[in-house]
């Protein structure tokens, strides 16, 4: 088997990483305090019908919100610039492969950047949920492929 030689237009640029870790049972504190309030302003109602649905929500909001903040430490930006949480939302495709949808400001912010990829890890223990987020900077070359 011959290795493929990368031709410049191949190079990707990595232009921001960000781990989260977040104590589940912080989550499940945040749920029994402010119920629909707290989900409502950080998930999107995709987000909050499909943890809903599982055996143990609370990991499920946990490692979303997990991976929320992974993605903003990549951007370097945080909540700030207008980013709202729902801004942000963790779908898994028909493999269960974490994937990010983006929308209103952070789409903007995407474009912005260049980002092409957000690749995103995520895993949890009890008692924490953690998030890896890299993000992929596209060019003009390979977008046109």
């Amino acid at each position: 088997m011959n290795p493929r030689i990368l031709e410049p237009m191949d190079w990707k640029m990595i232009i921001g990483t960000g781990i989260d870790m977040v104590n589940i049972g912080r989550i499940e504190r945040l749920m029994t305090r402010w119920g629909d309030l707290f989900l409502g302003r950080v998930f999107t109602k995709k987000e909050i019908v499909w943890c809903r649905q599982r055996t143990r929500p609370s990991e499920c909001f946990a490692i979303r919100f997990a991976a929320k903040e992974a993605f903003l430490k990549a951007i370097g930006w945080g909540l700030r610039n207008g980013i709202q949480w729902t801004d942000i939302e963790v779908e898994n495709d028909s493999l269960g492969k974490p994937t990010f949808s983006f929308y209103r400001k952070a789409k903007e912010v995407c474009q912005t950047l260049r980002i092409q990829n957000a690749f995103l890890t995520l895993s949890h223990d009890q008692p924490f949920a953690v998030a890896h987020v890299l993000l992929e900077e596209g060019n003009d070359e390979s977008s046109n492929r």
